[in-house]
């Protein structure tokens, strides 16, 4: 680990360095609880971001709005 980072970490309280741990293992529990997603996916979230950048007056919808349109609760 880099000696600069973990000199300022030596510098937190026990209390803050607690909650840095906390901070770090809800990271990557975070990282871990996504699925993977293959190339395809991929191209096609890229797709749709470009396509919602250039075009940005364009309506959009909740994750709530497409559920309810197709009869899914949430």
């Amino acid at each position: 680990m880099n000696a600069i980072l973990l000199r300022e970490i030596g510098k937190l309280s026990v209390e803050e360095r607690r909650a840095l741990i906390d901070d770090l293992w809800d990271s990557i529990e975070a990282e871990q609880a996504l699925p993977p997603i293959d190339a395809a996916q991929a191209a096609l979230l890229d797709e749709r971001l470009k396509d919602s950048i250039e075009r940005p007056d364009e309506r959009t919808y909740t994750l709530q709005e497409i559920a309810a349109r197709h009869g899914i609760k949430l």
